[in-house]
Order: structure tokens, then sequence, then C-alpha cells
């Protein structure tokens, strides 16, 4: 550990580090306010939308983890991090995922999901990746078991009830 955040690549996208040069592109992809319907803002606000990026942009925790733009043929279509946790105790290693909804229902957000997860788990040999995902959030709900993640718990985090998920090294 220690090496600068990757740019992963799996069969249709490509996790490009977040840089500034992604900022427009994601506060235009939470402009949908069904983007926000499960956050504890309503990101469809774009100078909230911009807070968010800027917070992203400013991350200073290890370098190999972080934010991430998903793109489709060169078009932003979601965000990803792997970064530790501002909400599970002990800074662990928190995976979650943004996809906009107009690219539902094609497999991106599992196989972005699951290219971010293979990386920290074989790449960045983390002993464990955590996810929280909204409890009405079944779309992602389905997408966590898909992956092999290991509902351990609920609890109330980024504003709302979440269920608290685990992945550990191993086949997935």
């Amino acid at each position: 550990m220690g090496e600068r955040q990757s740019r992963l690549i799996s069969e249709r996208l490509v996790l490009e580090p977040l840089s500034e040069a992604h900022a427009d592109a994601v506060v235009d992809l939470f402009a949908d306010p069904a983007m926000s319907r499960l956050l504890g803002a309503d990101l469809s606000d774009p100078d909230l939308a911009r807070t968010m990026v800027e917070n992203r942009l400013a991350y200073d925790g290890p370098p190999e983890l972080g934010h991430w733009a998903v793109l489709l043929d060169h078009e932003l279509v979601g965000l990803a991090h792997l970064r530790p946790s501002a909400e599970l105790p002990g800074e662990l290693p928190e995976i979650g995922w943004y996809l906009a909804a107009r690219h539902g229902g094609r497999g991106l957000a599992t196989e972005a999901a699951r290219v971010l997860l293979r990386h920290g788990l074989d790449d960045l040999a983390l002993h464990s990746v955590w996810a929280l995902v909204h409890v009405d959030n079944a779309p992602s709900l389905r997408l966590a078991q898909r992956l092999g993640f290991l509902p351990v718990g609920e609890g109330h985090h980024y504003n709302g009830p979440h269920r608290v998920h685990v992945a550990l090294p191993g086949p997935r």
C-alpha cells in the first residue's frame, strides 16, 4: 500500500481517479433529484453538489484509496469510492457507488463496484471492504448480494437507516 490511486479498467468501463476535470460532469450527474433520494442532502442543488465534489477532491487519506469517476465511452456515468469510512469505527475501508438512473439496468453499477472491490481486496490486499447501503435502496442491496457482501447489521449512517455489509478476501 502507499502507491497512488490506480486507473481501473473493466470490460465496458474506466474508473479514473476523480479530478477537477470531472467536477462539472459530477454536478450534472447529481442534477437528477432521483440521485439524492436516499442521501442526507439534496445534491440536485448545484451548490451542494459542487461542495460534495470539492470535499471529495480534498480527500487526504491513503493515496491508493479515494474517489473514482466512472466512465462509459468517455462519458461520466457514475461516481465510486473506496476510502476510509467516516461512518464506521477504525476507518474501515468503505466502498460506495452512484450510477445515473438513465444507465441503470445494464449491469454497469455491478461492473464498477466489482472492479473496485477486486482492486481493494486483491490488488491492495485489504482485510475487508465495507458497504453501507440505505435500507430502501433495493438495487444496491441486490448489487451488494451479487458481489458477495455479507450483511452484518444495520445502523444509522449518512442521516438514515443503512444495512452494514462486509466483503472478505477469497472467491467472489
